[in-house]
């Protein structure tokens, strides 16, 4: 009998405990199914802070800032609309951006998606505080670039952004993933693997209210390395406010080591900014002018011709020639700036008053195979090298390069146009200030470079090639460039300073028909023992001789009162 009750009693306990099972199993499952599910493992990540790019001085170009962004675990979401609405109320933002923003970022469902970053610090606190109305929203530090220089430096160091598919695609195996900033331009670019540094994490459990219980194993970000640059931040800031408001290049170069100054295009960009406005901008702010803009060098490419006339044996520096203004080359007429002419001419005069019919007479007398090959011995129609992206190569044309581009025949008043820097030629403001830097070193040509070390270690040691000038030529060429900007009839006078000697040779160069002309002025300082090299470019400037001629001695002048070089006095 006992036995019997022990049965029934033990039946109805498996009864009752089956019943339980159902209800926590089959009527209950779902709601303990998403507790269970709620109370998990969240993999945080924790980005590394990008290295330090220092200018000569070890003064900031750019570095890290505190900013804030705010993300959605798409797991943990209860209600992604009404989520998103409050979160739009709380930022003062359009519910439309967070979306899109959502959607262009979801990655799979643990993955915290980023809405929106660089969000104030109160803006952060007060969606923070919410944690509980807004379960799956995150709300942490993200790593943010600044650049003290803004616009001024853009050219040079460039910016960060987004992975995209087509480099992850190629960066996978470097250790590169999804969602990573990346340098997109200029020295954020060629220096990222050494910048970015190594990503950290957090492996956290939460509750089911999305509330942190503890953290299970953290590994901490490592900073990126730091980069030293060649350039000189105090300079390059000069410089821009000089340039800003304009169209144009404006680089200072070492014309010994090729150490890069400062490398000033104009217009710029914001680097922080969308690159919506300036993709969109008729002037072409995202153009680095200084090494993708190829112009005719126009009257600053005299100076190779000359070289190569007293090289060659085809002019002396006692020849005289003859300006009245113009200069008949077979059925054409080609003018001299000066239309009065400038009569009886040397080589040392012309170069000074820079006088087209003068080298239209030594350009005839060379012949363009003599003036193309000398073009090329000083660094034109061919990149310098320099640790930029982008760099283009420029033109110097000859009599095949017409035949295959133009299909036509070489004639000599393509000579005369070449030997005056116009027609077919084409280079960088780069390729100038090399090439004038070979006249102030004795002959080296050199290949800038602005990346001067990563770490400890110096990566900015380059190899130089000599040219086989006689000095006696570069002698010549270098006190005719003094008398650019110091005699009388010079056509830099307005570089001529009272406190340092400057060697200049002014250009002008066609730029269309119905359009104003590009303006040059570049050269060397100070006139004997050369330390700095430099141009001043601006695209429809009008005359090398008046804006480009006295922010060149603006600039030199400041350089000068820093005690930079050793400049001597006058």
């Amino acid at each position: 009998m006992r036995i019997k009750q022990l049965q029934i009693f033990f039946i109805i306990i498996f009864i009752l405990l089956g019943v339980f099972l159902y209800y926590l199993q089959i009527v209950k499952g779902s709601i303990y199914r998403e507790l269970s599910y709620r109370n998990s493992i969240r993999l945080l990540r924790i980005d590394a802070p990008r290295g330090t790019i220092y200018d000569r001085k070890d003064k900031v170009l750019a570095d890290n800032a505190l900013s804030f962004g705010v993300f959605i675990v798409p797991q943990e979401i209860r209600d992604l609309d009404l989520e998103i609405k409050k979160l739009a109320e709380i930022l003062d933002l359009p519910e439309s951006l967070l979306r899109r923003n959502y959607k262009r970022n979801y990655l799979a469902p643990f993955a915290p998606t980023e809405v929106i970053r660089n969000i104030s610090k109160k803006k952060a606190v007060l969606a923070g505080e919410l944690k509980l109305d807004l379960p799956g929203v995150l709300v942490k530090e993200v790593p943010s670039r600044r650049y003290p220089y803004n616009e001024a430096t853009t050219h040079v160091l460039g910016y960060i952004g987004e992975i995209d598919k087509r480099e992850l695609g190629l960066l996978r195996s470097y250790g590169y993933n999804a969602k990573d900033l990346i340098g997109k331009d200029g020295i954020e670019k060629i220096a990222d693997g050494f910048l970015r540094g190594k990503n950290g994490g957090m492996q956290i459990q939460i509750d089911s209210r999305g509330r942190q219980v503890r953290v299970i194993s953290e590994k901490q970000a490592e900073k990126g390395g730091d980069v030293f640059l060649t350039i000189d931040g105090a300079l390059q800031s000069f410089l821009w406010k000089m340039m800003k408001d304009k169209k144009g290049v404006a680089i200072f170069m070492d014309p010994h080591s090729g150490e890069v100054l400062s490398l000033v295009s104009s217009p710029s960009y914001d680097p922080t900014d969308s690159l919506a406005k300036p993709l969109g901008d008729k002037d072409k702010p995202l153009l680095n002018r200084a090494i993708m803009g190829q112009y005719p060098p126009g009257s600053l490419f005299k100076i190779i011709v000359a070289l190569a006339a007293l090289e060659t044996g085809k002019a002396r520096p006692e020849n005289i020639f003859m300006c009245r203004g113009r200069l008949r080359v077979g059925r054409g007429v080609f003018n001299c700036w000066n239309r009065d002419g400038h009569g009886p001419m040397d080589l040392r005069r012309a170069i000074i008053e820079s006088c087209n019919v003068h080298f239209y007479n030594i350009g005839i007398l060379l012949g363009v195979k003599n003036i193309s090959e000398y073009a090329g011995r000083f660094g034109l129609g061919k990149k310098t090298g320099i640790d930029l992206l982008g760099e283009l190569e420029g033109i110097v044309p000859n009599r095949t390069w017409k035949r295959v581009k133009k299909n036509d025949s070489w004639y000599t008043g393509d000579t005369a146009n070449l030997s005056i820097g116009q027609g077919y030629l084409l280079a960088t403001p780069l390729q100038a200030v090399r090439a004038i830097a070979c006249v102030a070193n004795g002959g080296n040509l050199i290949q800038p470079y602005i990346l001067d070390k990563i770490g400890e270690k110096r990566v900015g040691i380059k190899r130089n090639k000599k040219l086989k000038i006689k000095e006696q030529n570069l002698e010549l060429v270098r006190g005719a460039m003094l008398g650019v900007v110091e005699h009388e009839n010079g056509t830099g006078g307005r570089a001529w300073s009272d406190k340092v000697s400057i060697c200049g040779k002014t250009g002008t160069s066609q730029a269309g028909s119905d359009q104003k002309t590009h303006a040059w002025f570049a050269g060397f300082a100070p006139a004997e023992n050369p330390e700095i090299a430099f141009v001043i470019f601006l695209e429809h400037g009008g005359s090398g001789g008046d804006m480009p001629a006295l922010i060149a001695r603006k600039a030199i002048e400041f350089w000068h009162s820093k005690a930079n070089f050793t400049f001597q006095q006058r």
